[in-house]
């Protein structure tokens, strides 16, 4: 089965959908089914991996298919090693709290320091909620915390404005040994001010034993969900094993619903740039149509009995114990379903989320969780440590130990994915994705009010009464 599974996640991975172009360069070596640079190919897009010597399979202007050397940096030439680091102590500061990560991190920081005798790398790590609050101030005040990271979206955005991230944009290791596509994240007025780590996908994971037994196909568009929800109802299982009580997580779904409610992401971004400012308020046509899409889940049953009120544990164990076969979370969420259910280990996959009747203008949500910045603040030597820190973070093999320990994508080069969860997944990068669209909210108390505005549709309140409720909320926040 494991072979099955790696030789099929091998052949089915594909170029980003966005910055990636194709040359021919001269490579001497093979792939797993006789792929070769200059052959003929099939399947247009189909790439055999994330490497620097990766193929990808494109249409000349002859129009024939051939495989041809993939440029997912957004440099050229081979990925470089890591920069050498003077002696002396920095402080990293994250909120990784997680036991996989402080795994991993905790490896990488021991290799680290023997590799460099006298270099020192002391995590601080808080909580999530803690980080964020206090963090920023923290920091600002603390030029010994020379590597930090931020989540994307608002909190990153608090955190360049304060002018404290060191612009990385002309580092080799960042054009090199980074997918380009996975930079965006971590940009700001045109500067590289933090690194994206983690590659994940925030779409619903499907057990697939279930999934098989059932003989279900994949919904295409909203009508498809309504109707599998109802049938899945009737069944006997929880459609949706989605945590209402757990804004964060609950959020997750909204990516899906935001996806495909513009007619591009050019105009979704703009609309949300709108509903951020208070130019437009939740009882927009376009912000009624996002509600109208929760109102027919709800209706149709794809979400649990009292669906405010379940936790994000609920929900992880309503879907580990085979009572729901679809969590609508992501990729991040596989390695806690393991713990829970040992048994579903490699049979976890990713589906599309299209809830939309009409055009289809990206099949899915990829998300960079966090980015790494280099404290602007701190002296030039604790500057160089970080800064050499951080690029051996983003070498394929270091990398590679972060990815197969925390069972996350990483938006590196070159990492040879171990675990089966990964290798299955993976391939998710055959699909048309979008950045998640919730997280151009910039302001967190309007993001949050939005979100919860859904949360009470879910639960059984009427659009007509919660988007103007939550409008005036937002409105009033926006004020101060």
């Amino acid at each position: 089965m494991k072979q099955k599974v790696n030789a099929k996640a091998f052949k089915a991975l594909i170029a980003m959908a966005f910055a990636i172009s194709a040359t021919v360069v001269p490579l001497s070596q093979s792939f797993a089914a006789g792929e070769s640079l200059g052959k003929s190919c099939t399947t247009e897009g189909l790439m055999t991996g994330t490497k620097s010597t990766s193929l990808i399979c494109v249409k000349g202007g002859n129009d024939k298919l051939t495989w041809q050397r993939v440029k997912l940096a957004s440099g050229s030439g081979r990925p470089v090693a890591n920069l050498t680091p003077p002696k002396g102590e920095i402080e990293f500061w994250h909120y990784r709290v997680e036991l996989g990560d402080q795994r991993a991190l905790v490896k990488i920081i021991s290799d680290f320091e023997a590799k460099y005798p006298g270099t020192k790398i002391k995590q601080v790590v808080r909580d999530t909620t803690t980080y964020n609050n206090t963090a920023r101030v923290a920091i600002l005040a603390n030029p010994k915390a020379a590597l930090f990271a931020t989540s994307r979206g608002a909190i990153f955005d608090q955190f360049a404005k304060s002018d404290m991230m060191l612009d990385l944009s002309g580092q080799r290791y960042v054009k090199q040994n980074v997918v380009a596509k996975g930079l965006t994240a971590g940009q700001f007025e045109g500067k590289q001010l933090g690194i994206p780590y983690q590659y994940l996908f925030n779409n619903p994971i499907v057990n697939t034993d279930i999934w098989a037994k059932e003989k279900w196909t994949t919904p295409k568009n909203l009508t498809g969900w309504v109707n599998w929800c109802k049938d899945a109802k009737a069944k006997g299982y929880v459609p949706l094993a989605w945590p209402g009580a757990t804004r964060g997580q609950a959020a997750q779904i909204s990516n899906s619903a935001l996806m495909n409610s513009a007619g591009s992401y050019n105009e979704l971004a703009n609309n949300l740039a709108d509903l951020n400012s208070g130019k437009i308020d939740l009882t927009s046509k376009w912000f009624e149509g996002v509600a109208d899409i929760y109102v027919k889940l709800r209706n149709a049953g794809c979400f649990p009995d009292n669906a405010t009120g379940v936790t994000e544990a609920a929900a992880y164990n309503l879907f580990a114990t085979g009572k729901s076969p679809i969590l609508p979370i992501g990729t991040f969420a596989m390695g806690s379903i393991v713990g829970l259910n040992p048994n579903l280990n490699g049979k976890m996959e990713l589906m599309s989320m299209v809830l939309t009747d009409g055009k289809v203008v990206a099949e899915g949500i990829m998300n960079n969780t966090y980015t790494l910045s280099v404290n602007k603040n701190s002296n030039s030597r604790d500057q160089k440590i970080a800064n050499a820190f951080l690029s051996y973070l983003l070498t394929g093999k270091v990398a590679e130990i972060y990815a197969n320990e925390t069972l996350q994508h990483v938006n590196v080069l070159d990492v040879e994915y171990k675990n089966v969860n990964l290798l299955n997944t993976v391939s998710f990068q055959a699909k048309n994705t979008m950045l998640a669209p919730r997280f151009l909210l910039l302001n967190a108390a309007v993001s949050d009010l939005t979100q919860d505005a859904l949360i009470q549709i879910v639960g059984g309140k009427s659009p007509d009464v919660v988007l103007p409720d939550f409008s005036k909320q937002i409105k009033q926040k926006l004020a101060g």
